[in-house]
C-alpha cells in the first residue's frame, strides 16, 4: 500500500484530544462546516451554537467554485485556488496553527473541507471525529454568535497537494485500478440513475459506526475486503457532488493508502449527457 506524503500526517482528532489541546491552548483553528445538500449555506445554525472559538466556513461558495459549478463542473468543482487563499486569510488560518474541521451530520462535509486544506498545502488539517454530535455528546460546553478571526494571516495556497481526476481521466481508469462510487447502492444500480462505467459500489456510510464515528482501521479493511475492493490495487472514488467521496479518501488515508478523488462526481459526469452510464 502506498500514501501520498500530505497524508501521512493524523488525519482525525477525537473529542478528548480536541479538548485537552485547547485547554493547553494550542494554536488551533476550528472551522464549522456545517452543510446539506442542495441547500444554502447553515450559518443560521452555526451563529446558534458552535464549538468555542470556532469559525463557519461556507461550503458551496468557499469550498467550491461556484463559477465552475454554473458551467457544468458538477455540483462542488474545486475552489479557485485565488479566492480560497482570500478566504483563508479572512478566517485567519495562520501557516502554523493546527486546523480542525467539523460539522452535525456524517463527517461528510467536514471531510470535504479536511481534503481542500489538505489539496492547498495545509498539511496540519484534521476532522473531529464524530463531529458536533459528539462534542455534545460528551457534555462539552458550546457558544453563540458570530466569532472574529483572532488574527490577520499571510497564508499562501498551493493548490495540487493531493492526487484528483478530470473527467476523462476517471472514465479510464477502471483500466488500471479501481474507481470506486460510495454514494447509496440504490443509486448505483439498474434501478438508480446508474453508474460510471467500470465503477464499484461501496456506500461510504459503511466507513461509519451507529455514532457517525469512522470505524476502527481493521473494520475498514475488513469491510473494503468484503465489498471486493482490493486495496492493494491503484483507487479513485466519486460521489454525488465531490463531497462523501472525500470521506473514503480520509477513511483509506487512515489504513494508509492513497486514494485519487473525482471532484466532478456524478454531478459533472452526467452534465449535458455526453458521457455513458453503465446499469
Amino acid at each position: 500500500m502506498t500514501l501520498h506524503p500530505s497524508l501521512r500526517s493524523p488525519n482525525t482528532i477525537s473529542v478528548d484530544e480536541l479538548a485537552a489541546q485547547l485547554t493547553a491552548n494550542r494554536d488551533i483553528a476550528l472551522i464549522d462546516v456545517r452543510f446539506t445538500p442542495g441547500k444554502p449555506g447553515r450559518r443560521d445554525s452555526y451563529l446558534e451554537a458552535h464549538l468555542p472559538g470556532a469559525l463557519y466556513i461556507d461550503l458551496p461558495t468557499e469550498l467550491a467554485d461556484p463559477v465552475a459549478r454554473a458551467d457544468g463542473g458538477g455540483s462542488n468543482p474545486l475552489p479557485d485556488p485565488t479566492r480560497l487563499q482570500a478566504d483563508l486569510r479572512r478566517l485567519g488560518i495562520g501557516r502554523s496553527c493546527s486546523v480542525v474541521v467539523y460539522d452535525d451530520s456524517n463527517g461528510a462535509p467536514a471531510a470535504r473541507a479536511w481534503w481542500v486544506l489538505r489539496w492547498a498545502g495545509i498539511a496540519d488539517a484534521k476532522l473531529l471525529d464524530g463531529g458536533l454530535n459528539a462534542w455534545k455528546a460528551a457534555g462539552l460546553r458550546l457558544t453563540s454568535g458570530e466569532v472574529l478571526p483572532r488574527q490577520s494571516s499571510d497564508i499562501e495556497v498551493r493548490a495540487g497537494a493531493l492526487p484528483f481526476l478530470q473527467a476523462d481521466e476517471a472514465a479510464a481508469f477502471p483500466a488500471k485500478g479501481t474507481l470506486v462510487d460510495v454514494r447509496p447502492l440504490a443509486q448505483f444500480g439498474a434501478d438508480g440513475t446508474g453508474h460510471i462505467p467500470g465503477a464499484k459500489s461501496f456506500p461510504a456510510e459503511q466507513l461509519l459506526g451507529p455514532d457517525k464515528k469512522l470505524l476502527a482501521r481493521s473494520e475498514i479493511a475488513a469491510r473494503l475486503e468484503q465489498a471486493g475492493i482490493d486495496i492493494a490495487r491503484p483507487l479513485a472514488t466519486y460521489c454525488g457532488g465531490g463531497i462523501a467521496s472525500t470521506l473514503f479518501v480520509l477513511a483509506l488515508a487512515e489504513i494508509e493508502k492513497e486514494v485519487s478523488l473525482y471532484p466532478g462526481s456524478w454531478s459533472e459526469w452526467i452534465a449535458g449527457g455526453r458521457r455513458p452510464i453503465e446499469r
